[in-house]
């Protein structure tokens, strides 16, 4: 019976030092590794960013304070953080990955969100969006039906507003620009696709603005200021 007694006491004070020795405070982080395709983040900004971290506790290290420290970088759109025994932290990023301009200095990412990077100087030819911070992902979704529109023309957006008044004001490489309400929006850019063809040419030759928020047609306002505007 004391054979028995003194074993199963002997199990236990290993399986308490099995957890002692895994749980210990005194075990840490030694390794990090980094995931994910980087194209414009630094890994030397990364790694400033983690190294007062390497060398502190497995168990106790602050996971969300790192996760939160990573989200403040430039270029930064997603992280993981999350520890493997026994000693390494796993860190999965993903970067932004923009598609716009927004105004003159924030750029928009794929699922529309504002960003403001420290240097946007590369991305200078890209279309640029503007209006209110909450509008970011209606105002792209505009953009991409309104170029599909106008793709068919040959159009190219390179600017979109949308007012205070809520108009939208569609500019061109061309130089043209357009002017668009929301009520019917979708009919009245229709009719104007249609339309615009059988313009006289020399009526589109010297347009400058297309005046869509007609409920019966629209506007040609010519780039010569002598120059009436002219109705379709």
């Amino acid at each position: 019976m004391k054979k028995t007694l003194s074993l199963a006491l002997g199990l236990v004070l290993v399986a308490l030092i099995a957890v002692w020795v895994a749980f210990s405070p005194a075990r840490v982080i030694t390794e990090v590794q980094l995931n994910g395709d980087l194209e414009r983040l630094k890994p030397t900004d990364i790694e400033q960013m983690v190294s007062p971290y390497v060398g502190q506790s497995f168990w106790r290290i602050d996971l969300e304070r790192l996760h939160a420290d990573i989200l403040h970088l430039d270029w930064v759109y997603k992280v993981k953080v999350k520890r493997r025994w026994p000693n390494k932290l796993i860190l999965e990023i993903t970067e932004q990955k923009p598609v716009v301009r927004w105004g003159d200095d924030g750029l928009l990412n794929q699922e529309g969100d504002i960003f403001y990077p420290y240097n946007i100087e590369p991305f200078q030819r890209m279309v640029v969006l503007d209006g209110e911070a909450i509008q970011s992902r209606a105002l792209l979704q505009k953009l991409t039906a309104f170029q599909n529109a106008f793709s068919t023309l040959g159009w190219t957006i390179d600017a979109m507003t949308a007012q205070a008044d809520g108009v939208w004001r569609i500019h061109f490489l061309s130089g043209a620009t357009v002017l668009l309400d929301n009520e019917d929006w979708q009919g009245k850019l229709d009719r104007f696709i249609r339309a615009y063809p059988k313009t006289n040419p020399d009526l589109r030759k010297f347009a400058h603005v297309f005046d869509l928020r007609y409920s019966n047609g629209f506007v040609i306002k010519q780039k010569t200021p002598q120059s009436r505007p002219a109705s379709e």
